[in-house]
């Protein structure tokens, strides 16, 4: 007598579907489980309607499903009519969203099926099964939703992956209220260690909020194209992630971890009041860390993954210490509310914040929800007070990086319109034995998800397994930008780099209107630069422009670089711009290397002139801090020269043999600002007014570059 198997469904269970071999005959039980003898061809049916047949096995998916018997079956693509409709079909007759708990065939079900049965064809195209008046008599009869095509695909497969997603799970809060969350797990019963996110970007797929079946079936659609599509043809933000910059689901979950995806008070379906960056975000973050420990899927140990804004918000929390919290991995975050997020330079981002406010959280946000006006919050806060540290009504954080000891991997956007500092502070200052730094380039998406992804499966795996990795990876690992789109990954032992010699490179006006020059030595004769204010009255941007002559050796960058200006001008305050560009003869080297078509210079950095006093203790030779605090405040008198001391974005780049470095200086941003993303313009001290820069002499204006000797 040969031995008797049980098997299931993948993507059930699904109880109370007739099967039948040559030697059994039966109905799925409560567990979804069929069964069989080795070898046997399984016919599953309700009623007259023949749902398909496969080859025994202990794990099936609707995929294993044909029409008739072959002598060799292979797995059916979710994308085929057949596999479609038959998924579609068998997933509509269950009662949730998420499928949870299977789908059960009733009685009831079993006789709306079996008054339409001879009219129901799986192998017709998809676009005629849902319109088929069979197909619609069952589901009208029921009373349930014939889901979408795309819907059904993705949950097949998921089912192909091992994965399972619970929607819209209540996390309870300590005030009594709660948060909406979707949990993505294995199927297989266990408890794993979870990656959670927090976020106001939405649980939609890439991003957003589902407030209606239209607007999921369109999530739907977006998930299926992601699956099914080349990466070239998405696009470049969304191309690698699934879902807001957060850990991918279909890359994680496989690998044993649980998946959680939260929305803050005020976003999609969780009640409350919307407030980003607020001390009530990061007390709901903490619960949601210690909800997800709890849960009986989970091993205790959680994980924080996403970038921007999802690795801004972990710095908050972290610094709340909840005890659940084992690691985190911040990739391209802000710390510093008012130099990151607000006013780098003291100039307010403001259009970009506009745009991120409307564009970014606006379709995310619970429309039934209050909205703490955080645009609104910045600009009522010009200079770095209490708003930004948490203190008051409707204030923000900044990092508190001396109360975060767990393991922490973070990455740096250098030279990115945002997420350019906060890394290399962090790993300055963090406490942690166990941090790594990864600096990656402006356009992060594609290093986040692919070039740095073993380093991040190496990370968790240690701090959330307990699995220690056959090789250490370096605490410190960056692109190295060589030109011309091309880079290449370095190791370092630290940051700065230890043999790292800051040269100073000197400005000479020399008399210039048009092009002044850059010298190694100071020039003793004095010179002045003069150009106009008025960016509104230019047709072109106003900039004075210094060049290098031709270097007469290869130069490899890699730190933090500054500019130090002797700076005048006819008005009562200024703002200056400073970029370093490389040109090759005419033609400029670009350093960006996944953002084709840029045209952002090798480093910026701009600076209000009324906020040039610095703090003496943390300025450093690498870059210089300044206060921004109201008190410090320095006008200008007309035409009076002042000293100023303008923070550059740290870099690298590889710089070859014979190429010269061009210094430009204006009023505004130059060639590589986003367009509609622009910083604020104050037109009261631009408009007609001129700014002069002095060289030479008592006047040492000059750049500091990071290069790396030996």
């Amino acid at each position: 007598m040969k031995q008797l198997l049980t098997g299931k469904f993948r993507d059930g269970p699904f109880i109370g579907l007739e099967y039948q071999t040559p030697s059994q005959n039966g109905v799925t039980d409560q567990d979804g489980q069929f069964y069989y003898e080795e070898g046997e061809l399984i016919t599953f049916f309700i009623g007259s309607l023949i749902i398909g047949v496969a080859i025994g096995s202990p794990s099936l998916t609707i995929a294993n499903l044909h029409s008739s018997s072959y002598e060799k079956m292979e797995d059916l693509e979710p994308t085929c009519a057949e596999t479609n409709n038959r998924a579609r079909f068998l997933q509509s007759l269950g009662r949730e969203v998420d499928l949870r708990s299977g789908v059960v065939i009733d009685d009831a079900t079993r006789k709306a099926i079996e008054s339409h049965a001879k009219g129901i064809q799986f192998l017709s195209s998809i676009k005629e099964f849902e319109k088929a008046a069979a197909v619609c008599g069952v589901f009208r009869e029921l009373g349930l939703r014939l889901r979408g095509a795309a819907e059904v695909r993705n949950h097949l497969r998921r089912a192909f992956q091992g994965i399972k997603v619970l929607r819209d799970v209540k996390v309870l809060t300590r005030d009594g209220s709660y948060l909406i969350a979707d949990v993505f797990l294995p199927i297989a019963e266990g408890s794993y260690p979870v990656l959670l996110r927090q976020s106001i970007y939405g649980r939609a797929f890439q991003t957003g909020s589902v407030h209606n079946e239209a607007e999921m079936l369109a999530s739907e659609e977006r998930e299926a194209t992601w699956f099914e599509k080349s990466r070239e043809e998405l696009n470049y933000y969304f191309r690698y992630s699934e879902t807001a910059a957060s850990a991918n689901s279909s890359t994680w979950v496989p690998q044993g971890y649980a998946v959680v995806r939260v929305d803050a008070r005020g976003v999609g379906k969780t009640p409350g009041t919307l407030s980003v960056f607020s001390q009530q975000e990061a007390l709901d973050y903490y619960d949601a860390i210690e909800w997800a420990a709890r849960q009986t899927w989970s091993n205790g140990k959680v994980g924080l993954y996403g970038s921007s804004y999802n690795a801004t918000t972990q710095w908050n929390v972290a610094a709340l210490q909840p005890p659940s919290l084992h690691a985190m991995a911040a990739i391209a975050s802000d710390a510093d509310a008012y130099r990151d997020l607000a006013y780098p330079g003291g100039i307010f981002l403001k259009n970009y914040r506009h745009w991120w406010w409307k564009e970014s959280v606006g379709p995310a946000r619970n429309k039934n929800s209050d909205t703490v006006d955080f645009v609104a919050g910045l600009e009522d806060h010009p200079w770095d007070d209490g708003h930004y540290h948490g203190h008051g009504q409707d204030a923000i954080l900044s990092a508190d990086f001396s109360k975060i000891h767990i393991p922490v991997i973070t990455a740096v956007s250098q030279t990115g319109f945002t997420h350019g500092r906060a890394g290399f502070e962090a790993y300055a200052e963090l406490p942690s034995t166990a941090k790594q730094l990864l600096i990656l380039d402006a356009a992060f998406p594609e290093y986040m998800f692919v070039d740095c992804q073993p380093d991040l499966e190496s990370f968790f795996s240690r701090h959330l397994k307990g699995l220690v990795p056959d090789t250490e990876k370096s605490p410190v690992r960056m692109v190295m930008r060589t030109g011309g789109g091309a880079f290449e990954w370095q190791n370092a032992t630290t940051w700065p780099l230890p043999n790292t010699e800051y040269r100073e490179l000197f400005l000479n006006a020399n008399g210039a209107t048009t092009i002044g020059n850059i010298t190694s030595h100071l020039p003793l004769q004095q010179g002045q630069f003069t150009y106009s204010a008025d960016v509104q009255a230019a047709k072109d941007l106003p900039t004075a422009i210094f060049e290098s002559e031709p270097l007469t050796e290869s130069l490899e960058l890699a730190g933090h670089f500054r500019a130090t200006l002797w700076i005048a001008s006819t008005s009562a305050d200024a703002d200056v711009f400073v970029a370093i560009r490389v040109f090759e003869g005419v033609k400029e080297v670009h350093y960006q290397t996944r953002a084709p078509g840029t045209g952002a210079p090798l480093t910026y950095g701009c600076l209000k002139v009324s906020h040039r006093a610095t703090d003496a203790v943390r300025s450093s030779k690498e870059r210089p801090w300044h206060t921004h605090r109201e008190e410090d405040a320095l006008p200008l008198l007309p035409n009076t020269v002042v000293k100023i001391d303008v923070e550059l974005l740290a870099a690298t780049g590889r710089i070859p043999l014979g190429c010269r470095f061009r210094v430009e200086v204006s009023p505004a941003e130059g060639p590589g600002a986003i367009p509609g993303w622009e910083r604020a313009y104050d037109e009261s001290y631009h408009r007609g007014a001129a700014n002069s820069i002095f060289t030479g002499g008592l006047y040492a204006s000059s750049i500091t570059i990071p290069v790396i000797s030996g």
